[in-house]
C-alpha cells in the first residue's frame, strides 16, 4: 500500500489525476473482497485524495481534494 500512495503523490504532483489499474488494485484489494470499492474510497481520503472514477475490474482514478493542491 505504501509504494500505491507514493505513485500517487508523485503523480499529482504534475497531473490533475492519476489513474490506477485492475492489476495494482488486486495487488492492495485483492478481488475476492466483496467490499473493494468502500475500501478504496477510505483510503483516499485517508491521504487527502479523492475517488474520482472507480469500476470493479478496470480502474480506480484519484485526484487531490480541492484544499490539498498546494501540499507535497
Amino acid at each position: 500500500m505504501r509504494k500505491l500512495l507514493r505513485q500517487i503523490k508523485r503523480e499529482l504532483k504534475t497531473a490533475k489525476h492519476y489513474a490506477v489499474y485492475e492489476e495494482e488494485l488486486s495487488r492492495v484489494w485483492p478481488e475476492d473482497e466483496n467490499r473493494r470499492e468502500p475500501k478504496v474510497a477510505r483510503f483516499a481520503e485517508e491521504h487527502g485524495f479523492r475517488l474520482r472514477f472507480y469500476r470493479d475490474g478496470l480502474c480506480a482514478i484519484f485526484d487531490r481534494e480541492p484544499d490539498q493542491h498546494n501540499e507535497e
